[in-house]
């Protein structure tokens, strides 16, 4: 954390681009001088601004490069899988999951595949510092961050019973940023809820922008 005077881990986005520009830009302030927002994955799928999210956070590490860490979620994989091994199999399970809306976002299949194939690639499964493990899902119990597969980092729920060094997870929706005894779940269901959430791990200190409409009629 040195350095940082605020280090903000934001949770999954699902292609919510609106409360994700006001999540940075007007809730936080995102200061470039002072602050690193660590975003925890799942960026497209299920809400209608894909192509306008991995745009915006891809423009953001671009410009600050130290300063913006983009972890991969589970949903970035489906997305690759279903593009590169091409089954009927991981293309349905892409689909079932949200990856349609991706596809409208971008307009076609192949826009969508030439734009996330990239993107996806450069993600990065984990980010460690001195008192915490930032990943998408968490961390199998007898496993470390660097024992355990990449796909079960993106994919694990156990953070209720996990222990180990403090883990800052997305994946599993909750009505709000919720701490466990060595787990903290940020994830407080953008697409479903209308919550996005960033959590400060230096100050302990939740950030939160709500989409209105979808708070008004919840998915979940």
């Amino acid at each position: 954390m040195v350095g940082f005077k605020r280090q903000i881990a934001i949770g999954d986005i699902h292609g919510c681009y609106d409360v994700t520009v006001e999540l940075v830009e007007k809730v936080v302030c995102f200061d470039p001088g002072s602050d690193q927002l660590i975003f925890i994955g799942d960026y497209i799928d299920r809400g209608p601004d894909s192509k306008k999210v991995v745009s915006y956070v891809s423009a953001l590490k671009n410009k600050y490069p130290q300063q913006i860490v983009l972890l991969a979620g589970n949903h970035e994989y489906l997305a690759l899988e279903a593009f590169k091994l091409r089954t009927t199999n991981h293309v349905q399970l892409w689909f079932i999951n949200g990856g349609i809306s991706t596809i409208q976002s971008y307009g076609s299949y192949e826009a969508a595949q030439s734009a996330l194939v990239p993107f996806v690639e450069t993600l990065e499964f984990y980010y460690e510092t001195e008192d915490f493990i930032f990943v998408h899902g968490g961390i199998p119990i007898g496993d470390t961050v660097t024992t355990a597969t990449p796909k079960s980092l993106l994919w694990e729920r156990n953070y209720a019973i996990y222990h180990g060094k403090s883990v800052i997870v997305g994946h599993t929706p909750h009505k709000k940023v919720h701490k466990y005894k060595h787990a903290i779940v940020i994830d407080t269901g953008a697409v479903f809820y209308g919550k996005l959430s960033g959590y400060d791990v230096v100050n302990d200190r939740v950030y939160e922008a709500v989409d209105a409409v979808i708070a008004k009629n919840p998915r979940g």
